[in-house]
């Protein structure tokens, strides 16, 4: 074909004559899903975390609520059961509020995070397995839906009472407790290997921005944790289910199967990302970059090592602790010593933060999030040093040999503390620190997470409640410990051994002010969460996240 001759087509359009066989028309393009179904079958990392902080923050919202409830139940020792109707449902609900507070709002609240801030902190595109974090989100969330409704159907986590709790719920409790479980066990496991393998090329493991270190310790305890709280669940439908010749010790109540992840050391692993939050947090107000990074590398590390608990199960204790060959987890020395060095690395943190703001030459930038990562700190120094007097009867019994008509006095207290309020005070003091700095980070990253900035005087106005009530909690259970106010409000006689008309319902009293605030700052917060989601992205937001 030469250039001046044209094809047969060419001439009879030409000629107006158009009527050659149609040609295929190429595949339509495909077009991402929108509304529900975005979310539904979503992979992107940063809709998972979204999502995460979304339903954590409103099942911390229901935890603060049961623990409400429960503050008014122990406000009116007088009367008992003001609220409940009898002391199973106390129960119940003492064990959602820890399963829900725990599993289902911190520890999720801060996989959201990871999920979406830490491919952006690599350079990465997303995370190492989109489609397994897409999978443990949904199985974390229809587990929780699941406990909480099997829980309010008479179940929990079994019963104080013969025959009160329901056996169907009681099951339904324990698997749906597994899938919880399951589900951050892989959320935890895409964090961890994202942090591994997603790093470019240059970029060792002590080249990580603060945060993404802490989230590799955590979920690396995690991954070690987990996986003995699912066996714990296992061993505990072994007992419901199986012939009496296989049973543990009886599948009454298998909260006792699970009460370590809520106790001393490992209440302290769900926090270990409070740690990174606050160093980023903390310099970013000074206006710095850490400084000595090797060193608060090496504080975490240890601080992970020391927290996880998965070791200190009371549940297989001795039947007679009273036994001289008797084995009693909370009296031995590797339960003291972790307690003397988790103690021993906050503080040794808290050096750390004193160094940077000394270095940094310069008064830092009051930000809605250097209040709370503040009060966070505090909290878990207090927490630390609650842990520490929970121990200082074993660790100091030495001088009760020594001299007991001397130390006698002092010991008899010290004993009382191990099953006194004083072991729910640590756990709301530590758990409570692992919230704010969690809501510190989400206002820290919400340019980047969510599209814009969080409104920083609807957060000032939510500090004062969120860090005002979370110290009132911890304290109120932590004095009320050395009043002789039982852990166990449920227990036959706890409840109206206490004097109604002392000291201890005042602080009761008290404590149930600080649930109130605690739950009006998480509403602020989930206020100027949504707030931030339903409004377009800014010009800063954009940049950043192009950045």
């Amino acid at each position: 074909m030469t250039l001046t001759e044209t094809r047969p087509e060419a001439e009879a359009v030409a000629a107006g004559d158009d009527s050659r066989p149609a040609t295929q028309s190429s595949a339509p393009q495909w077009t991402p899903p929108t509304g529900l179904a975005r979310f539904l079958s979503t992979g992107d990392h940063m809709t998972i975390g979204q999502m995460y902080v979304v339903f954590s923050l409103v099942l911390s919202g229901l935890a603060l609520t049961l623990g409400m409830l429960m503050g008014i139940e122990q406000a009116d020792i007088d009367g008992g059961f003001g609220v409940f109707s009898n002391a199973n449902e106390v129960f119940q609900v003492f064990g959602l509020y820890r399963t829900t507070l725990i599993l289902c709002g911190l520890v999720p609240l801060f996989l959201g995070l990871a999920t979406a801030i830490v491919p952006r902190q690599l350079g990465a595109s997303s995370v190492a397995f989109p489609r397994a974090a897409a999978a443990a989100f949904w199985t974390w969330l229809v587990g929780a839906v699941a406990h909480i409704v099997a829980t309010f159907s008479y179940g929990g986590l079994g019963s104080v009472q013969a025959g009160a709790a329901r056996e169907q719920s009681v099951e339904l409790t324990v698997l749906s407790l597994g899938l919880i479980g399951l589900g951050l066990l892989v959320g935890s496991g895409v964090v961890f290997t994202t942090l591994v393998t997603q790093r470019p090329a240059g970029m060792d493991l002590l080249q990580m921005p603060a945060f993404s270190w802490s989230m590799l310790v955590a979920t690396g305890v995690w991954l070690f944790s987990l996986p003995v709280l699912l066996a714990n669940l296992v061993v505990s439908w072994v007992d419901m289910r199986g012939a009496d010749a296989l049973a543990f010790g009886g599948g009454g109540a298998p909260f006792d199967q699970v009460a370590w992840a809520f106790d001393a050391p490992q209440v302290f692993a769900w926090t270990i990302p409070l740690l990174g939050i606050t160093a980023e947090v903390f310099t970013a107000a000074h206006r710095s970059t850490p400084k000595m990074f090797e060193p608060m590398a090496f504080i975490v590390g240890v601080f992970g090592f020391f927290s996880f608990g998965a070791w200190a199960q009371s549940f297989f204790d001795s039947a007679d602790p009273t036994a001289t060959d008797a084995h009693v987890v909370t009296n031995e020395v590797l339960f003291t010593a972790f307690a003397l060095a988790i103690a021993l690395m906050v503080v040794v943190y808290g050096g750390w933060l004193a160094f940077n703001a000394y270095s940094a030459g310069q008064r830092p930038q009051i930000t809605p999030q250097f209040a709370l990562v503040t009060v966070s700190g505090a909290l878990l120094t207090a927490a630390a040093v609650t842990g520490v007097l929970r121990v200082a009867e074993p660790a100091l019994g030495v001088l009760r040999e020594a001299d007991g008509d001397i130390w006698r006095g002092f010991f008899d207290a010290m004993d009382d503390l191990e099953t006194s309020s004083l072991v729910n005070g640590l756990m709301n003091l530590a758990v409570l620190a692992g919230l704010l700095a969690a809501v510190a980070g989400l206002f820290h990253w919400a340019p980047k997470m969510l599209g814009r900035s969080l409104n920083a005087p609807l957060g000032f106005l939510a500090v004062l409640p969120l860090a005002g009530g979370a110290i009132l909690v911890g304290a109120t259970d932590v004095l009320g410990g050395f009043f002789d106010q039982p852990n166990r409000p449920f227990e036959t006689g706890s409840i109206g051994d206490i004097d109604a008309l002392g000291f201890v319902e005042a602080l009761n009293v008290i404590g149930l002010i600080g649930y109130i605030a605690v739950l009006g700052g998480l509403a602020l917060v989930a206020l100027n969460v949504a707030r931030s989601l339903g409004a377009a992205p800014t010009a800063e937001a954009e940049s950043e996240g192009a950045a």
